[in-house]
């Protein structure tokens, strides 16, 4: 049991020294710790792929996050989903799989962060990621190690700039950010394995 609690000591200080990554699956629905912004004010903002009376259309499984333009009897929207704060890890990526529809190249899906200063844009589409209204989506991973060490938070943003236009959707799911395995920690491990083997 002394070995169990070393290397989990080991790997805890791993993670505290380069920063912790998160994991979320929506299967709660969208994480109290997460924030639903409405710019435009009517209602239609990030939910559950449920809440929209659709199935999970991205790589995923059960529940996704989900904005549907379609389903919502307006045609106009704007709307953000930011995680709660996080410190990013040392060599670390955001993963996580998406599907998005666009109509007539009038929408966007963006991806941003912000470590203090303003939002950066970290990825834009403008155009279809994925099955329409259906599987496969696309997996999606970006790097994150030029913000290694920065708080920071990730926005999920669905907006049309122009007036009057109904569009599709965006689903987005598993969403990480992965830190990279540690030195201290491989090493740690690899050692306590090493010495168990030996006794």
């Amino acid at each position: 049991m002394k070995k169990i609690t070393m290397v989990a000591a080991v790997a805890a200080a791993a993670g505290a020294a380069c920063g912790q990554g998160f994991y979320e699956d929506f299967e709660g629905g969208i994480p109290g710790s997460w924030t639903v912004i409405d710019n435009a004010g009517n209602g239609v903002v990030w939910m559950t792929n449920a809440d929209w009376g659709d199935g999970n259309y991205t790589n995923g499984s059960g529940l996704s996050a989900a904005v549907n333009s379609d389903s919502s009897g307006t045609a106009e929207f704007d709307t953000e989903l930011v995680t709660h704060s996080f410190v990013v890890p040392s060599g670390s990526a955001l993963e996580l799989t998406a599907n998005y529809m666009n109509f007539a190249y009038l929408d966007f899906f963006d991806i941003d962060i912000n470590v203090g200063s303003g939002w950066v844009n970290l990825l834009s589409w403008n155009e279809d990621h994925g099955g329409f209204f259906a599987t496969p989506g696309e997996d999606i991973s970006i790097d994150l190690s030029s913000y290694a060490g920065n708080s920071a938070n990730v926005r999920f943003h669905y907006y049309d700039p122009n007036s009057f236009d109904w569009d599709w959707y965006v689903q987005i799911d598993n969403v990480a950010v992965t830190p990279a395995p540690s030195a201290l920690a491989l090493l740690g491990l690899g050692g306590l394995a090493t010495a168990r083997r030996r006794r």
